[in-house]
């Protein structure tokens, strides 16, 4: 159980300018966490770039990693009586256009919403993470963190020098790229190993074939979904 308090409004003055409401969804939600809040993560409360709605969000990590590795930023949107939850946009902090099939989307009152989006946060939080790895001669090419409950990915890298020749032109003419000529993982192989990281991975399930491991060995660099 953690010592420090969830989603709090510390300063009454404070620049966000949040409404009665707000405040006592807020401070609800907080209280309704603070039983099971895990440590290593802390609750926020703001507004996004659209300033319309309040925002209450965690951002997780794979913190035996290195600096920390960011995987994923979860929130709620609250406005007009109305609590959305989803992933958020990693630096907007906005709702997906199209949301994900644990999304969160409830009408109600203030003590009402906060409970739901109580047991929301809690049930995320609880989702089972995997980092998956691909290795050639010894080092790491590619790796994949990932829900073990959808096989959503978090975050994903591709490391064109370290990869097996031919493959990521063959990955590329397949379809398996995006944006600025990033490989996507799900075109790989089967991974040469995985970690569990966090959450409950009796709810989810690895690749078949896949061993497990809790050995850990430099990465390449990961970029967002």
């Amino acid at each position: 159980m953690t010592t420090h308090a969830w989603f709090e409004v510390d300063d009454p003055d404070d620049e966000f300018e949040f409404t009665d409401d707000e405040r006592a969804f807020a401070s609800a939600l907080s209280a309704h966490c603070m039983a099971w809040a895990p440590a290593d993560v802390l609750g926020e409360v703001g507004r996004p770039d659209d300033w319309e709605s309040l925002l209450a969000h965690v951002s997780l990590s794979d913190r035996a990693e290195p600096r920390g590795r960011h995987l994923i930023d979860l929130g709620v949107h609250l406005v007009d009586g109305r609590v959305r939850g989803d992933r958020l946009h990693n630096q907007l902090y906005l709702l997906p256009d199209q949301p994900h099939s644990w999304a969160l989307d409830a009408t109600g009152p203030t003590d009402e919403l906060a409970r739901v989006a109580a047991d929301w946060f809690r049930a995320v939080l609880d989702k089972p993470i995997v980092l998956y790895v691909w290795i050639r001669e010894g080092y790491a090419y590619a790796a994949r963190y990932a829900y073990a409950d959808s096989g959503e990915t978090l975050s994903q890298s591709y490391v064109k020098k370290l990869a097996p020749d031919g493959q990521a032109a063959e990955l590329t003419e397949a379809g398996h790229v995006h944006g600025r000529g990033w490989i996507q993982t799900v075109g790989l192989p089967t991974p040469s190993l995985y970690l569990h990281i966090r959450g409950d991975l009796d709810k989810g399930s690895v690749i078949p074939g896949v061993r497990a491991t809790t050995k850990r060995g430099s990465l390449p660099g990961l970029w967002y979904e």
